[in-house]
């Protein structure tokens, strides 16, 4: 019987591609991440977020704040999406490359947009907290007045885990 899944497969990439990428990477748009992004980050090049290979798609996120299941069919709690401003989402499109970058600047991984939406926060905010109220659960609040009007999915290449202090 096959494994429905290669648990072997890396987001980070073979550490003789860090230099090229990096390089590369340079003259992509850069999106500076905050704590929260870099812990989805984390725990996505880490492989503890497996089966995802990136930030979900439009397509995903729904399925997800539908059912609890990615597109697929795999069961999958809760949207991780790259949240950014409106400024950003103006400049990026689909099959682009952005560098996502720590607080000091250092590039720690490259997405290849496929996806680029406004989300219904008000669906996910029912779907993952049971309530749409700010008062109600502080994580509906974070949504609200923290999160990005935009999400963008796509797949990573990672360069680095994010450090810490």
């Amino acid at each position: 019987m096959q494994p429905e899944h290669d648990y072997s497969e890396s987001l980070l990439v073979h550490f003789r591609r860090i230099e090229s990428l990096k390089k590369a990477a340079l003259d992509y748009p850069s999106v500076l991440l905050d704590t929260a992004q870099l812990c989805d980050l984390e725990l996505l090049l880490n492989r503890a977020f497996y089966p995802l290979c990136g930030y979900l798609d439009r397509e995903d996120y729904e399925s997800v704040i539908a059912g609890m299941r990615l597109g697929d069919g795999a069961l999958w709690p809760i949207p991780v999406c790259l949240d950014v401003s409106d400024a950003m989402a103006g400049t990026l499109e689909t099959g682009q490359s952005v560098a996502l970058r720590d607080g000091e600047g250092f590039i720690l991984a490259v997405l290849t947009v496929s996806d680029l939406w406004k989300p219904d926060k008000k669906a996910e905010a029912h779907a993952v907290f049971g309530t749409d109220d700010p008062k109600q659960h502080p994580g509906v609040r974070r949504l609200y007045e923290e999160v990005g009007p935009w999400y963008i999915g796509g797949r990573l290449e990672g360069l680095h885990l994010p450090l810490h202090y």
